[in-house]
C-alpha cells in the first residue's frame, strides 16, 4: 500500500508539472500569435507582463524569499478584499450587468423552482437534467424570502464575501509566499471581483471547495469531520457535478491513517461517502421519477457535440452550438433519446475524422490556457460605460499579471520540491483528474477551468509551514 501511495504522490506532482508546462507553452504561443499577427495592444502588453511575472518569480526563488515575516499582512489583504467587494456590491445594486446566456438560465431556473416547483430548462426540447440544481435552488430560496431581481445580486455577493473570508481562514496560518499569493489572488483578482456580477456556478462552487480544503487541513479523524466533508461534497455536486473529489478522498484517508488497518480506513470512507449519498439522494430519486433510471449527473450530449463536431479544428474545445435543423429534426425525441443521439453523432464524427481531432488538440490546450477574462469582458459589455474598453483593458492587465504568477510559481516550486502532505496531493490530483476529463472531449474554454487553475498554487501553499509550526521549531 505504501508503494502505491508513493506512486500516487509522485504521479500527482509530475502530472501537475506537465500540465503547467503545457499551459505556459500554449498560453505564450497564443499570446505571441495574437501580438505578432494582429498587433493587438493588449496582447503586446501581456507579453511584457509575462516577462515581468516570470522575472518576479525568478527573483523570489533566486533570493529564497519564501517566508512571510508579518502575518498581519493577511488581515490587510482581507480588509482590502472586503472593501472592494462592498464597492462592487453597491454598484450591482444600481447597475448590475444584464444577465445573458448561461447566467440568465440560472436565474430563470431559480424562478421556476420557486414559482412552479419544477426544475427544467428549455432549448427546443424540455431539458430536465441539463444542469445541476444547486445555484438555482439557492436562488429559489432567496426568491421565496424576497421576490425581487436584487435577490440574485445579494446572493452572489454573499458568495463572493464567503470566498474571501473562507480563503483568509484557509491561508492565514501559513508563513509561505505561495499562501500569500493564493490569498492575494482570491482577494483582489479582477476575475474574482467581477464574478459576483453574474449568476455563475464558478463562484458558488469555489466557496464550497475552500470549505472542503479548510476541513481537510484540520482533519484529525473525528466522525463529525467526516460528516462535514460528505456534506460539503454533496453541496459541490449539487452545484457542479464532480465525482473526482469524492474518489480522491480514499487515498487521502489511507495516507492520513496509514498506521491503521484497511477496515478502519474503509469505515471512515464509508461515513464520508454515505453522507454524500444520503444528501445527494433526493436529486437521484427525482431523476429516477422522471427518467425511470438512476441518473447522477446532467445530460452531456449537447456539450460533447458542440465542442467536437466541427470541420474547423481550430474551434475544437470551443462552444460551436448545435444547428437548429437538428433540434427541429429531433424535436419529437425525449430528453434522454436526444442526449443519446448527440453522443452517437459525436462518437461517429470523431471515429470518421481522427485527423481533425488530433489537429485540434493544441487548440483545445490554447483555450484551456486562455485568459481569465470572461467576467471582466462580460461586465463591461453589458454595463455600457463610456470608455469601457479602456477600463476593461486596465482590469484585464491586472488579471493577466496575477494569472501568470499563479502559473509560474507552482511550476518552479513543484519542480524543485518533491515531498508533499496528503492534502496537497489531494489538491494536485483534484486538478489533474478534472483536467484529464475536460481536455480530451469537451469544452475547454478558460472559464471552465476555474477555480481549478488555482489548485497547483493552493497545493503548494498547503505544503508550507504554519505559523505555530515555525514557533515550535524555534522553541
Amino acid at each position: 500500500m505504501r508503494k502505491l501511495l508513493d506512486i500516487y504522490n509522485k504521479t500527482g506532482r509530475a502530472g501537475n508539472i506537465v500540465l503547467l508546462v503545457l499551459l505556459v507553452i500554449s498560453g505564450i504561443a497564443n499570446r505571441m500569435f495574437m501580438a505578432v499577427k494582429h498587433r493587438f495592444p493588449d496582447y503586446i502588453i501581456e507579453i511584457v507582463l509575462i516577462i515581468a511575472a516570470g522575472y518576479l518569480v525568478f527573483r523570489i526563488f533566486d533570493k529564497k524569499l519564501f517566508v512571510i515575516k508579518r502575518q498581519s499582512i493577511y488581515k490587510g489583504i482581507l480588509i482590502t478584499g472586503i472593501l472592494l467587494r462592498l464597492i462592487f456590491a453597491a454598484h450591482d445594486m444600481v447597475n448590475r450587468p444584464v444577465q445573458d446566456s448561461d447566467y440568465e438560465k440560472h436565474e430563470r431556473l431559480g424562478q421556476r423552482m420557486a414559482i412552479e416547483g419544477e426544475f427544467y430548462d428549455f432549448t427546443g426540447v424540455e431539458l430536465r437534467n441539463f444542469r445541476q440544481p444547486g445555484l438555482p435552488g439557492i436562488f429559489a430560496i432567496g426568491l421565496l424570502i424576497y421576490n425581487h431581481p436584487l435577490t440574485y445580486a445579494v446572493i452572489m455577493i454573499l458568495f463572493s464575501m464567503g470566498v474571501v473570508i473562507s480563503g483568509y481562514y484557509l491561508f492565514r496560518e501559513f508563513k509561505g509566499i505561495a499562501a500569500l499569493i493564493s490569498f492575494a489572488y482570491i482577494s483582489i483578482s479582477p476575475n474574482l471581483l467581477f464574478m459576483a456580477s453574474s449568476s455563475n456556478t464558478q463562484l458558488s462552487f469555489f466557496f464550497f471547495v475552500i470549505l472542503l480544503f479548510i476541513t481537510l487541513k484540520n482533519y484529525s479523524g473525528k466522525t463529525y469531520q467526516l460528516v462535514i466533508i460528505g456534506a460539503i461534497l454533496a453541496a459541490e455536486m449539487y452545484i457542479r457535478f464532480n465525482f473526482v473529489m469524492p474518489a480522491l478522498l480514499i487515498p487521502f484517508l489511507i495516507e492520513k491513517h496509514g498506521e491503521k488497518n484497511f477496515s478502519y480506513i474503509a469505515g471512515k470512507a464509508a461515513i464520508v461517502l454515505g453522507t454524500l449519498l444520503l444528501l445527494y439522494s433526493p436529486w437521484i430519486y427525482r431523476n429516477y421519477l422522471i427518467y425511470g433510471k438512476i441518473r447522477l449527473m446532467p445530460t452531456t450530449g449537447l456539450g460533447l457535440y458542440s465542442s467536437n463536431v466541427t470541420n474547423d479544428y481550430t474551434k475544437s474545445g470551443g462552444f460551436n452550438g448545435v444547428p437548429d435543423s437538428l433540434l427541429i429534426k429531433y424535436k419529437d425525441l425525449t430528453e434522454v433519446e436526444l442526449d443519446d443521439e448527440f453522443k452517437e453523432r459525436t462518437k461517429k464524427f470523431l471515429l470518421d475524422n481522427p485527423d481533425i481531432y488530433v489537429k485540434g488538440l493544441p487548440f483545445r490546450m490554447m483555450k484551456y490556457s486562455g485568459r481569465q477574462d470572461w467576467t471582466i469582458s462580460y461586465f463591461f459589455e453589458f454595463t455600457k460605460y463610456p470608455n469601457a474598453r479602456i477600463l476593461e483593458a486596465f482590469f484585464q492587465t491586472v488579471e493577466n499579471f496575477l494569472f501568470w504568477i499563479i502559473l509560474f510559481f507552482p511550476l518552479v516550486w513543484l519542480w524543485k520540491n518533491k515531498k508533499y502532505p496528503p492534502i496537497s496531493v489531494f489538491v494536485m490530483w483534484a486538478y489533474l483528474g478534472y483536467s484529464m476529463m475536460l481536455l480530451p472531449v469537451t469544452e475547454t474554454r478558460s472559464r471552465y477551468n476555474f477555480p481549478y487553475i488555482l489548485f497547483p498554487i493552493i497545493a503548494v501553499a498547503l505544503s508550507e509551514k504554519k505559523e505555530e509550526e515555525s514557533a515550535n521549531g524555534k522553541s
